[in-house]
Parts: C-alpha cells; sequence; structure tokens
C-alpha cells in the first residue's frame, strides 16, 4: 500500500516473529519445555525464542489438548513447537497409535504451528525410518524435530544419518546421557557431525549454572530447557511450573554467549 509517498506492507504478528528471529540468525536460540499454559506464558515473558509445548512433563512430555495449543498458537508471540506424543514409555508404536499421532500433526499443520517434535523407532533402537518420513511428509511446511529418543538409539552415527535422511529440522539430545552435562563430549561429536546439515538442540538439566559450559564446549547453538520451580497454590503441596526469573536467567547467559 503507497500512502503519502511511503510504502507501508500489512504484516501479520507472525511475520514480524519471523522477520526477528531472522535477524537474529547468529544468535544461541533459547527453547522453553512447557507443560502449561502458565508455563507458556512465563516462557514468553522471561524472553525464550520459542516454545515446546506438551503436557505431563512427569511422564517426560505428552501431546497437549488441541485447546491449549490453538491458545497458544493464536495468543503467544514466539514460535511454539508441538510435541507429539500420545503415550508413557518407549518410542516403538503400532499402526494404530500412529494414525492418532498423524491426525495430530495434521491438526498442527491446519493450525498453523510452527513445528512438531517426533520420535519413532523400531524394536532395535534404529530410527523408524518408514514413519519417520511420513510424518515430516504430513507436516509439510512446519519443522520437524527428532526428540531424545535419539538418546536410546543404539548407534548413533546411524541413527543421526537416518534423521537427516528423512528430512528432520533439528534433533533434541542428551548426549545418550542422563543429562547434558554428563553427555557434553558425545554431544560435541554429534555437533560436528551435524555440520550444517541438521541442528542440534542440547536439552537436558540445563540450568543457570551449566548451560554456559555446556553451549561453549559443545558449540551447540540451540538450547533447551524447562526452567521449573515449585509453585505451591494450594492444601496439596506444591507443583512445578516454568519461572519467567528462571528463564530470564538463563537467556540473559545465552544472549552474552560469544559464536
Amino acid at each position: 500500500m503507497l500512502i503519502s509517498g511511503t510504502l507501508f506492507f500489512a504484516l501479520t504478528t507472525s511475520d514480524l516473529t519471523d522477520i526477528l528471529h531472522l535477524c537474529n540468525m547468529n544468535s544461541i536460540t533459547a527453547e522453553v519445555c512447557a507443560s502449561s499454559l502458565n508455563s507458556a506464558l512465563a516462557a514468553v515473558k522471561g524472553g525464550a525464542d520459542r516454545i515446546e509445548l506438551c503436557q505431563a512433563l512427569q511422564l517426560d512430555g505428552l501431546t497437549p489438548s488441541h485447546a491449549l495449543i490453538s491458545y497458544c498458537r493464536n495468543n503467544l508471540s514466539i514460535p511454539v513447537f508441538v510435541l507429539i506424543r500420545p503415550r508413557e514409555g518407549n518410542f516403538i508404536y503400532n499402526d494404530n497409535e500412529t494414525l492418532i499421532m498423524m491426525e495430530d500433526i495434521d491438526y498442527c499443520r491446519n493450525l498453523g504451528i510452527k513445528g512438531v517434535v517426533v520420535g519413532f523407532l523400531d524394536r532395535d533402537c534404529e530410527v523408524d525410518k518408514a514413519r519417520l518420513k511420513e510424518a515430516v511428509k504430513k507436516a509439510g511446511a512446519m519443522e520437524v524435530t527428532f526428540h531424545r529418543a535419539f538418546d536410546v538409539c543404539a548407534d548413533w552415527e546411524r541413527a543421526l544419518e537416518d534423521i537427516i535422511e528423512c528430512g528432520c529440522s533439528r534433533i533434541l539430545a542428551s548426549g545418550q546421557a542422563a543429562d547434558s552435562y554428563q553427555g557434553s563430549e558425545r554431544l560435541k561429536q554429534i555437533v560436528a557431525k551435524a555440520g550444517d546439515r541438521i541442528k542440534i538442540l542440547v536439552g537436558g538439566g540445563i540450568n543457570p549454572g551449566n548451560v554456559r559450559e555446556i553451549l561453549d564446549y559443545t558449540k551447540a547453538r540451540e538450547v533447551h530447557f524447562s526452567a521449573k520451580s515449585p509453585v505451591c497454590d494450594n492444601a496439596d503441596g506444591a507443583r512445578f511450573e516454568t519461572s519467567p526469573e528462571l528463564v530470564r536467567e538463563i537467556v540473559s547467559i545465552v544472549n552474552n554467549i560469544t559464536i
């Protein structure tokens, strides 16, 4: 639109968010794992770059409700990636479970979600390439992150190549260890092996006391954390939610790391 000799473009909030993130391509991306609406709002308030949205984090995360996905898509100012995991336990899914997962991916794509987070393994703890390729195809323009199912793969180098072949955008990993600090040596190897072919998102036990050391050592350029703290608001005791103050502290450290 041309007004008084000046060219104006009609940009949506999503467009502006994409532009801002393109401007920060050389910075480290801070992704917060949010398992509730309150945690998602706290992540935004604390300055996170992206959210992985899930529910039931005590079960290592399950697919969030469609209502929660929709609310976050329509009301949050940063990209939302949705975890697609229909149940707790292993990552070996039968045809019926896979069908449910594909329908959830469909829902996210149609809603305009930026990305989904998945993981498919076979009984030999190798990547189930058939199901992963189906998920990537179903995702369309959405980014696809392969989650920490990667950390239980029998051969991480083969898994890395399989995930790249299937077309994923990134891998969330702790270096096949209980947390990313213990897995730092392996993470460094994974980041080097991946090169610029796929992004490595470091996660697992990230906190203000170790985030700089882990990122400096591994050379990873994306970091994933939940920044949880106890909230006591009833007689049943404390529950855990993302703390905006803790997010802000970690983000501040991350933003001051020289790439």
